[in-house]
């Protein structure tokens, strides 16, 4: 009998299915710094109702400036990206949010979470730091390749290049 069992169990122990896992979580985390007081790149970044930093960016619309706001950011080439306002602190410079909706042309991700830091390093210079952390666009095993993590890093890190750039451009007023 225990070898029976062991006959039908053994194997199943190397059964592909079973040692197949999905996603792991990714991250993105950049920082840069900004000529321009830290009071006056706060009050752009805890902004949730416009976010039109990036150039990709055509629009941004939001039902609010508070926690559990919505705002809907379209993109130039069609594609929109429902975001959820989390937590705004003030004393600390922080803001972040949680995408509730992607088209996965503009972000091949699920459960994207992003938070900014908004740090003064002397009076005139001001910190960025953008976290972020998601899983790739497809959730289960051998994804395609637009959505698979690679991919899905690629476009979440140049997004957030286009949004520090253009933050950067506004606060600098250039």
């Amino acid at each position: 009998m225990l070898r029976i069992l062991l006959c039908f169990f053994v194997p199943l122990l190397f059964s592909q299915d079973l040692l197949a896992h999905g996603p792991s979580r990714q991250k993105v985390s950049l920082k840069l710094n900004v000529k321009a007081p830290a009071s006056e790149v706060w009050k752009i970044v805890s902004n949730f109702e416009e976010f039109t930093w990036n150039e990709e960016v055509e629009k941004s619309e939001s039902n609010g400036n508070k926690v559990g706001s919505e705002r809907i950011i379209s993109f130039k080439n069609g594609s929109k990206v429902k975001q959820k306002l989390e937590k705004i602190n003030t004393d600390k410079m922080m803001v972040s949010w949680r995408v509730i909706e992607t088209d996965n042309k503009a972000l091949p991700v699920n459960s994207y979470a992003a938070k900014i830091f908004v740090k003064s390093i002397d009076s005139n210079t001001t910190n960025i730091t953008y976290k972020s952390g998601f899983y790739r666009g497809f959730m289960g095993n051998d994804p395609p390749t637009e959505l698979n993590d690679e991919n899905s890093k690629i476009k979440v890190t140049k997004f957030i290049e286009g949004n520090l750039k253009g933050l950067k451009k506004i606060a600098e007023g250039n």
